[in-house]
């Protein structure tokens, strides 16, 4: 089953928590067990799962990409995104996402405001274990 979810960004550096959304095309998949995809089809957006919530409207990984990235390097957006990434693998159990208790799903805006799409592939397991 494959879904989008549709977000417009407001700022040109911005992380929108997707959790829920992602959980909610999961339940109504209504799968016992599942791989659930999440990508991200654009060069200059990401996501990405982190525990708790940015302390910042800003992508916590920019402290870092300023401190490695030259400031020219740092400027074009898909530097950002290559570094968070564009996929994240997730698995379905009883029909809910399983994540760390504080864990969440960041979608990270490198170069807003934009409308912007995320994927996500939820994908029923087979798999049957023992005769």
């Amino acid at each position: 089953m494959l879904q989008t979810i549709t977000l417009e960004t407001t700022a040109k550096e911005e992380v929108i928590d997707i959790t829920d959304q992602v959980a909610r095309i999961v339940a109504e998949a209504q799968v016992e067990e599942a791989g659930v995809f999440v990508y991200v089809p654009h060069g200059d957006a990401a996501v990405n799962i982190q525990a708790g919530k940015p302390r910042t409207s800003e992508p916590p990984l920019n402290d870092l990409l300023k401190k490695v990235l030259e400031r020219d390097e740092f400027e074009k957006p898909e530097t950002g995104a290559a570094f968070v990434a564009p996929t994240e693998v997730l698995i379905a159990h009883r029909g809910r996402l399983l994540l760390g208790e504080d864990q969440r799903i960041y979608f990270y805006e490198f170069n807003g405001p934009k409308k912007r799409s995320v994927y996500v592939l939820v994908i029923p397991s087979s798999a049957r274990w023992g005769n």
